[in-house]
């Protein structure tokens, strides 16, 4: 019984923040249960973060040295990665002046160019917690789609990629992509 008020109160949210964060400028409200209580440290020592409930932490087994942060979700429909967006210092000054949309037209590019994709949603700004970020998707010949947000935290610039695989339901993506908007909000540096 318990267990079925929980999926009620979660089938109820979900849409619910979703229509609530959709594209605007405003920031989301996170719901605290979408969250773990502790925040954990990144690979790379620079951001805390805390683990979406129904995913694990697989940074630790990630090959993948680039990825400060690996999360895979319970029933392996779909990832979390967080990792660094390497500028050099001329790009770092014209982030400060052209800000973010332009990083995220260029990555939004790269990524959909190298691997076969498809941008399915041109990059655009959005606020979260008050903060700058810009969010665009792609999706891929292979079916996946991968929902990029970019952050600044003023030093570094980070890429947080939400990947749905194929043959994932519907409500599947919307829960991948809700619980990376809670990530992203949560995220600390």
């Amino acid at each position: 019984m318990r267990q079925a008020v929980r999926r009620l109160r979660m089938a109820l949210w979900v849409p619910a923040a979703l229509l609530a964060a959709g594209c605007s400028s405003v920031s989301p409200t996170t719901a605290p249960s979408l969250l773990h209580q502790p925040y954990f440290l990144a690979r790379d020592g620079a951001v805390r973060y805390r683990l979406p409930a129904g995913w694990f932490d697989a940074t630790a087994e990630s090959q993948g040295t680039d990825r400060a942060v690996f999360l895979v979700r319970g029933d392996y429909s779909g990832t979390l990665t967080l990792h660094q967006v390497h500028v050099d210092a001329a790009a770092r000054r014209d982030l400060s002046q052209v800000g973010l949309l332009q990083i995220a037209r260029l990555t939004a590019s790269l990524e959909s160019g190298s691997k076969s994709g498809m941008i399915v949603r041109e990059p655009e700004a959005v606020r979260i917690n008050g903060q700058e970020a810009c969010t665009y998707e792609v999706e891929y010949s292979t079916g996946d789609r991968v929902r990029t947000v970019l952050v600044d935290t003023g030093e570094r610039l980070y890429a947080v990629a939400a990947l749905v695989n194929t043959g994932a339901p519907a409500a599947a993506r919307r829960d991948i992509f809700a619980a990376q908007q809670a990530f992203v909000a949560a995220l600390r540096w």
